[in-house]
């Protein structure tokens, strides 16, 4: 099989089993909203954070060094250098969050969350125990397998979990079911990529290490910035507001993420790759054209989400303190707004050789984001999640304003972004008019009348604003249905 065919191959199976499991944990999570308490779930959060931190504090790039250097004569070498540093960084620093994390959550105000800590640094750690596997499937191109174990881990996890719940474990249920997702996941990995290819033993030479650390520091000083901006920002809220908003909160933002998540990275790693290989002089156009086609696709959807918030949430989530997940969700969901942008500069600075550039955005990222939460806490949890926006909203502007010189047009740039916004401010306009007409119907009713509404409006709207750009956009859905494509 060509590597062309590899490569689509691995791209379909990573959007189907990414888009059907992340399907079935959205659907399980909202079930488990029947079972348990906001306060309970922000409680697992935190434990489960404090457990992640540890964990990407000691993955230093060895997984990327391995897939990039471990070819040849040296393949057996590297992997094993790699699998010893995972192992045992792992257990060290996830054994000791699994001895000293209950001591760190009453500085989040979740004291209680303590007796989570070292159920979730156990299932963490059998999760890192298959990171080799996973990697040496990777160099392979053999992505079935990891397809595979995402869908049948999120299967796993939301089956366990929900009956545990409904059996009156609470929160020892999440522990549980992430334990069950993180075993079955790691079996699958074995069972496709074998022990001999990840764990075959070789001399330990110190040369080797230092070589890894070198190529991977930057990496995992890079990979620690972005994770925790992604995380963080739980721990914040429940160090200002405690567990129970934090659980609300986090559910909000689970449910933003989706459009960001669920489709735009998805067209992102479809269509960003491609930017490798191309020449540099066509670089710069590629990146105007990408971010244009994103802001299409990704703007309408997260706009839309938060206009549609409150009937959403009366539909899907209990009529008791869940409901705080609507006014949450409004705000975060210009998160999926700010996302894809940043995807598509990511991608031209590593085409670029410039991840240090990453690296500070990322940094950068993470100061606006917990600072603002801290500056916004007086005014309560709904200003301080706008710090989300702010923060990634300022990623963005940072990232375009360190490539503007070389390349891309700012102009042409700023007209990707704002053609779509101007068109789903018509939406805007629709949604809220159509919400208006029928307040106080059913939930069951709003939602739906409100999303055809919207729907339509953009679609007219995006082809009156921009229609070059659309014309663009369905060339390239018809191109990629045809069995004959261009």
């Amino acid at each position: 099989m060509s590597l062309v065919h590899k490569a689509a191959r691995g791209a379909l199976w990573t959007v189907i089993s990414s888009m059907g499991g992340r399907a079935v944990g959205v659907l399980g999570t909202l079930v488990l909203t029947r079972f348990l308490h906001p306060e309970v779930i922000g409680e697992v959060s935190d434990a489960t954070i404090l457990c992640m931190t540890a964990n990407w504090l000691t993955i230093w790039g060895f997984g990327q060094y391995t897939v990039v250097r471990g070819h040849g004569e040296v393949e057996a070498e590297v992997t094993w250098h790699a699998t010893v540093a995972y192992v045992v960084l792992g257990a060290i620093s996830i054994g000791a969050i699994a001895l000293i994390g209950g001591r760190l959550t009453p500085l989040l105000d979740a004291p209680h969350a303590a007796v989570y800590v070292p159920g979730m640094a156990l299932a963490i750690f059998i999760r890192r125990l298959g990171a080799m596997p996973e990697r040496v499937l990777t160099k392979r191109m053999e992505f079935r397998p990891s397809g595979v174990a995402l869908a049948v881990g999120e299967f796993t996890y939301t089956a366990t979990t929900l009956a545990l719940a409904a059996a009156g474990w609470g929160g020892m249920s999440i522990v549980a079911g992430n334990i069950a997702q993180s075993t079955i996941v790691v079996a699958i990995f074995l069972r496709a990529a074998g022990v001999r290819s990840w764990a075959t033993p070789t001399r330990l030479r110190a040369a080797r290490f230092k070589d890894m650390l070198r190529y991977g520091v930057p990496l995992g000083a890079q990979g620690i910035a972005h994770q925790a901006s992604r995380y963080w920002d739980n721990l914040a809220i429940s160090r200002f507001f405690g567990p129970a908003a934090c659980g609300t909160y986090n559910m909000a933002y689970n449910l933003a993420d989706i459009p960001a998540i669920q489709v735009g990275e998805q067209i992102a790693l479809v269509l960003l790759p491609s930017m490798t290989n191309l020449p540099r002089e066509r670089r710069g156009p590629a990146l105007e054209r990408a971010a244009a086609l994103l802001s299409i696709v990704i703007f309408p959807l997260a706009v839309g989400l938060g206009l549609v918030a409150y009937p959403l949430i009366a539909a899907i989530l209990p009529a008791d303190q869940w409901q705080e997940v609507a006014p949450l969700l409004t705000v975060l969901a210009c998160l999926s707004v700010f996302r894809p942008i940043s995807w598509v500069l990511s991608a031209y600075m590593e085409a670029e050789a410039k991840t240090n550039r990453l690296m500070f955005l990322e940094l950068g990222k993470l100061v606006v984001l917990l600072g603002g939460i801290a500056l916004l806490a007086p005014l309560g949890v709904r200003a301080s999640a706008c710090a989300v926006g702010i923060a990634f909203g300022a990623t963005a502007i940072g990232g375009i304003a360190m490539v503007a010189h070389e390349g891309p047009s700012i102009s042409r740039l700023a007209i990707g972004f704002f053609q779509p916004l101007a068109a789903c401010a018509v939406m805007a306009g629709a949604v809220l008019g159509v919400h208006r007409a029928i307040a106080g119907d059913s939930p069951w009713l709003q939602l739906p009348v409100e999303i055809v509404a919207g729907a339509l409006t953009y679609v007219v709207a995006i082809l009156a604003i921009a229609p070059e750009r659309s014309r663009d956009l369905l060339g390239l859905c018809r191109h990629a249905l045809s069995r004959h494509p261009a």
